[in-house]
């Protein structure tokens, strides 16, 4: 009988913890340009500032220098709703083979013109604040 009672309330736990959705997130879009020209197949990432269990949101720019989906925690569901850094690396082109080298690891993409500042994730010179209620459409200008 103390089985049945301790599985039920393991399973009630476990059953619990699983339903929470974790922080809401909303659609985020946006175009990386450096010196008026886009930053073609960037790879963004949202690093949420305050936020504990909020998942790190991750996109790559277009052709157009444009992003439209960023993924977090595994789906396509947007960037958690509050503050981010953001930083912006260089990425390889969607469906292109990455090539390797000698000893079979993947090569760094060719290094981007814009200052490293963007690259790092602790600054805070790219910023976005991501709101539940509006179109959270950016524009990040790497010249300046």
């Amino acid at each position: 009988m103390h089985r049945l009672l301790l599985f039920s309330l393991l399973l009630g736990t476990f059953a619990t913890g699983c339903s929470e959705s974790g922080p809401p997130t909303a659609p985020v879009d946006g175009v990386i340009l450096f010196k008026s020209k886009p930053v073609q197949y960037a790879k963004l990432t949202f690093f949420p500032q305050n936020l504990p269990d909020a998942p790190t949101g991750v996109a790559q720019t277009d052709a157009d220098g444009k992003f439209s989906k960023v993924v977090s925690a595994g789906t396509i569901n947007g960037a958690a709703v509050g503050t981010h850094f953001v930083t912006v690396t260089e990425g390889w082109p969607p469906g292109e083979k990455i090539p390797v080298d000698d000893m079979g690891q993947e090569k760094t993409p060719p290094r981007g013109p814009w200052a490293q500042k963007y690259r790092d994730s602790t600054s805070p010179f790219l910023k976005a604040e991501v709101a539940a209620s509006k179109t959270n459409h950016f524009e990040f200008d790497l010249s300046k």
